[in-house]
């Protein structure tokens, strides 16, 4: 992949970015929104704000070594320094969307990737680009969408399927080294 010092980007597809198979795991049955603070630490909210009903982790320790690989991935493509800022993954269950919104500062550069799901058709993650357009991103697994999530409002619609149904996505976060959200730099919000 070619880029490199391309400063207006929004949205950029990158299929097969990662081998998704050595993060899968099994849906869950918990629902709620989980917290890992470090040390052992984890906060649980029975409740996930964004979307309902759906199971959320907030800096998994699992996920650690991908967040700095693709970050070290993201640099190299893009031809910039970034700081890593947080990651968060989350399992969607039939029913759920997420609601249009842009990301806060810590989310600078964005990358969402597919890591597994079981539906039998696709279901798109929405983007609006700075020019009004609107651009529908299909990934399978291991298939990732860079996007600056400060700046380009996304969506998912509702998610078909049965009570079985599941769609696994992995959001890393980043922060350009001399840019105007540096002060998110390795985030510990939660």
């Amino acid at each position: 992949m070619e880029m490199k010092n391309k400063l207006n980007w929004s949205v950029i597809e990158m299929p097969q970015l990662i081998d998704a198979s050595q993060l899968y795991e099994e849906p869950p049955w918990e629902r709620g929104r989980f917290i890992y603070k470090g040390r052992g630490e984890v906060l649980v909210d029975r409740v996930e704000s964004q979307v309902s009903g759906s199971f959320a982790r907030y800096n998994h320790p699992k996920f650690k070594e991908a967040h700095y690989e693709i970050m070290r991935f993201i640099e190299d493509y893009i031809g910039e320094r970034l700081y890593p800022t947080y990651y968060y993954d989350r399992f969607y269950f039939k029913g759920q969307k997420l609601e249009i919104h842009s990301d806060r500062g810590a989310c600078e550069v964005s990358i969402s990737i597919n890591i597994s799901h079981n539906l039998d058709y696709d279901w798109p993650i929405m983007f609006q680009k700075p020019d009004g357009s609107f651009i529908s991103c299909i990934t399978k697994p291991g298939d990732g969408v860079l996007y600056s999530g400060i700046d380009i409002p996304h969506w998912r619609d509702p998610m078909k399927g049965n009570k079985d149904s599941y769609y696994h996505q992995i959001f890393f976060h980043y922060v350009r080294r001399n840019g105007h959200f540096v002060e998110h730099a390795y985030d510990r919000g939660g």
